[in-house]
C-alpha cells in the first residue's frame, strides 16, 4: 500500500478493489457518469471480466474517492486484423477530491501494470469536451477516432422528456451541479427548426418539462436538430454554432446562457 503527500493537505492511499467498495463507488460513478447502482457496478466488472487486481481505488480516511480499472480487449484494425489492448475505463473521482492528483496516480499504476504484462498499447473512450482529457493528454494518450455514430430521431419530444428525467436523476448525485444551480430558477425555450418547440424550467431544485412554452422565457434560442444534438454531445461548441449562424440566441443574459450550456452538456467542472 502506497501513500502520497500532496501540496494540498490531503493524504490518500491506493489499493485494489475490495468487496463492499461498490457501495461508495456507486455514488462516485453516479456523479461522474449519471445514476448507477452498486449492483450495476458489480455486473459491469463481471461482464468485462475485470478482476480485483485490475481495479485501482484511491482512498481518503478509509473511504473510496476515486476509481480506475483496466479491461483487456482487442481493437479492430481492419478486416481480420486485431490488436490486443489494455483498455482504461471507469476513470472517475468524487468532486470533493478532484485536481489532487489521485486519478492521475491511479492511471499511472494501471499503465505500469499494462506495460509489465507486455501490452504494446493502452486505449480509452471518452467525450470530446471533458476536463479529464487534460489528464489523458499529459499521460500520452492521442486521439485516433476513425468512426462516428449516426442516429435518426422519430419522436424527439419523447427523447426530450426522457432527458429532463435524466437531469433530475443526475442532479441527485451531483454535488457540484447542486451548488452551481442553487438560486438559479429560470425557464428555457428551444426552437428546433422544422421539428418542434421544447421548453423546460428549473425551479425548487428540480427540472420540469413544460407542455407549453412560457410567454416570456428567461433564455430562448433557435437551431436545427442536428446542431442541437451535436452541442448536447459536445461535438460542436455553442460559440462556434453561434458564429456560423447555426444557433441564434433570441433572449438570455450571459450568465444564464453559461448555465444552460453546463446543463446541456452536464459539465460542471471549471
Amino acid at each position: 500500500m502506497e501513500k502520497y503527500r500532496l501540496e494540498k493537505p490531503v493524504q490518500y492511499t491506493v489499493r485494489n478493489y475490495r468487496k463492499g467498495d461498490e457501495v461508495p463507488l456507486a455514488k462516485i460513478f453516479s456523479e461522474c457518469f449519471g445514476p448507477v447502482t452498486p449492483s450495476q457496478i458489480v455486473r459491469w466488472h463481471r461482464g468485462s471480466n475485470v478482476r480485483p487486481e485490475d481495479i485501482f481505488v484511491g482512498v481518503v480516511d478509509g473511504k473510496p474517492v476515486s476509481h480506475v480499472n483496466m479491461e483487456f480487449k482487442q481493437l479492430h484494425h481492419g478486416e481480420g486484423v486485431y490488436l490486443k489492448t489494455a483498455g482504461i475505463a471507469g476513470v472517475c473521482s468524487d468532486s470533493d477530491y478532484r485536481r489532487k492528483g489521485i486519478v492521475t496516480n491511479l492511471m499511472k499504476l494501471a499503465l505500469d501494470q499494462a506495460e509489465q504484462r507486455g501490452f504494446s498499447n493502452t486505449s480509452l473512450f471518452t467525450g470530446f469536451d471533458l476536463p479529464a482529457i487534460r489528464i489523458y493528454q499529459r499521460l500520452g494518450f492521442v486521439d485516433v477516432m476513425t468512426w462516428r455514430t449516426y442516429i435518426k430521431y422519430i419522436d424527439y419530444p419523447f427523447i426530450f422528456a426522457r432527458w429532463v428525467r435524466y437531469l433530475n436523476r443526475s442532479l441527485k448525485d451531483s454535488k457540484i451541479a447542486a451548488r452551481k444551480l442553487e438560486g438559479w430558477e429560470k425557464s428555457v425555450v428551444i426552437d428546433l427548426k422544422e421539428v418542434v418547440t421544447l421548453s423546460f424550467r428549473f425551479s425548487e431544485k428540480r427540472f420540469q418539462r413544460l407542455k407549453k412554452p412560457p410567454k416570456r422565457a428567461d433564455v430562448q434560442f433557435s437551431t436545427d436538430l442536428q446542431t442541437y444534438e451535436k452541442i448536447m454531445r459536445a461535438v460542436v461548441q455553442w460559440e462556434d454554432a453561434v458564429k456560423e449562424g447555426k444557433l441564434i440566441v433570441k433572449r438570455g443574459e450571459a450568465e444564464d446562457i453559461e448555465m444552460l450550456k453546463r446543463i446541456l452538456n452536464w459539465r460542471w467542472d471549471d
